[in-house]
């Protein structure tokens, strides 16, 4: 059957595999995190499954991927053309900032309140050095900046929203470069750059996972992972679908070794770029439109992002012991799936009780209104 496009289910299902493969990595992907508790790692080793967890660091990758194909499909709703104004763009801009962090805003405000109850953590976290510091590092991280400015993250695993606000920022930058020079120059200079410059790779940094991001920009553009899809090798569709899968399949086991083999610090396009990206495009062709699968896969990519912002609190901070103690490990991620999925579920129904979407669509109108004042004062002038 021939693919049509990308469509939201389909991102949603493919976060629901990333979310996955994030427990995994959390959990596993060096033997020091379960070093003292007795893990099974039947029916595999526990070799393979931390060279596994490892790798799993694409889930990172396969959000960035996500995320900048989605917010081109957004840009191109503001004009087919990528042509604004810069009140249109500065208004989408702090609009798609908003609609960000507005789910990020609301776990953090309560775990703020639920840490500092059972242990004092927030005080511990923020206000070691003061009152006015905790809070102006609290803001920092509310607005998701703290790894930016390099201050203490509230969750270690926050680091990503640093990067999400830049990334929302830096798409329509890169949207118009590549619409005036192309995308050759700009992905060699991306690449070269950070080297003739003698960057030092900093993992979790907003250079590490820029290709993903610029990846996604050119598939939403040219709807380029739908027509690798529909790639037919031979006439018969069945029969070019079977060698397809054989081929992609042995494709991706090399392409498992040879991430475990490339040096990160050297080749983090390739491992964090190139090869998760073959990896989407795998899972895109014969898998997240599986029956069964691709529902369990849309749920779970719907509460991703709480899962991400919950889990850690579970899996390190609280639960730690808990968590390690179940025995298999497909069982201890699965229950820490599973926990972080409730409590998801439990937050998104306090959302609509307090009918918290609403008040961020206030928030944003309010906020429309006052660039609207803000540019029509500087034409009248």
């Amino acid at each position: 059957m021939q693919k049509t496009e990308f469509s939201k289910e389909n991102s949603m299902a493919l976060k629901g595999i990333a979310i996955v493969m994030m427990m995994f990595h959390h959990l596993f992907r060096k033997a020091s995190l379960f070093k003292g508790y007795k893990v099974s790692f039947f029916p595999l080793n526990q070799e393979f499954v931390v060279e596994m967890s490892l790798m799993f660091k694409i889930c990172v990758s396969i959000f960035v991927f996500i995320t900048g194909y989605g917010l081109v499909i957004s840009l191109r709703k503001l004009n087919a053309k990528y042509s604004w104004d810069k009140k249109t763009i500065c208004k989408w801009t702090i609009n798609r900032l908003i609609k960000t962090l507005s789910g990020f805003w609301i776990i953090a405000v309560l775990a703020y309140i639920i840490c500092q109850i059972i242990n004092g953590m927030t005080a511990k976290v923020f206000f070691k050095d003061g009152i006015i510091y905790g809070i102006f590092q609290m803001i920092i991280n509310l607005l998701g900046l703290s790894n930016l400015f390099g201050l203490d993250n509230f969750n270690s695993t926050w680091w990503y929203m640093s990067i999400a606000v830049l990334f929302i920022i830096s798409v329509p930058i890169f949207v118009k470069l590549f619409k005036k020079y192309g995308y050759a120059p700009i992905l060699i200079v991306v690449v070269i750059i950070p080297r003739i410059l003698g960057w030092n790779y900093v993992d979790n940094s907003y250079i590490a996972f820029l290709l993903p991001l610029l990846l996604g920009i050119i598939s939403a553009e040219n709807n380029l992972i739908v027509k690798i899809a529909n790639i037919k090798i031979f006439k018969n569709t069945y029969l070019s679908k079977i060698i397809k899968f054989i081929v992609e399949t042995i494709i991706i086991i090399a392409l498992y070794y040879l991430y475990t083999k490339l040096p990160q610090k050297s080749f983090w396009e390739v491992r964090y770029g190139i090869i998760p990206i073959c990896i989407i495009c795998y899972l895109y062709e014969f898998f997240i439109d599986l029956p069964i699968i691709k529902i369990i896969l849309k749920f779970l990519g719907k509460h991703s992002m709480n899962i991400f912002l919950i889990h850690t609190f579970i899996r390190a901070y609280y639960l730690k012991d808990f968590i390690y103690s179940l025995g298999n490990f497909l069982k201890i991620a699965m229950v820490l799936l599973l926990i972080s999925l409730v409590i998801s579920i439990i937050l998104e129904l306090l959302k609509k009780i307090i009918k918290y979407d609403k008040l961020i669509n206030k928030l944003q109108n309010v906020i429309d209104k006052i660039i609207d004042k803000l540019y029509d004062n500087k034409i009248a002038q």
